[in-house]
């Protein structure tokens, strides 16, 4: 894949585009609560070549969705 062909991904709900760091940071929660997600298979991030978690908008729509569900008392 080349860097245009990249770039391109970056409309695609489903392409891994960002780090744990800032999809944590994005939703304003912990990179714990990413991998407690992760672990608890709501969602299942991509990893890079090396190793690292990359995750997706749509991925980041439902961390979203399940951080507002533990902030107003939902039980996990």
């Amino acid at each position: 894949m080349t860097a245009d062909d990249s770039f391109g991904r970056l409309d695609d709900d489903d392409y891994p585009a960002y780090t744990m760091g800032r999809a944590a940071e994005m939703l304003g929660t912990t990179q714990g609560f990413l991998r407690a997600i992760g672990e608890a298979r709501l969602i299942t991030p991509l990893r890079s070549a090396g190793g690292h978690r990359r995750y997706s908008r749509y991925q980041l729509r439902v961390a979203a969705r399940a951080r507002e569900l533990v902030d107003n008392g939902t039980p996990h």
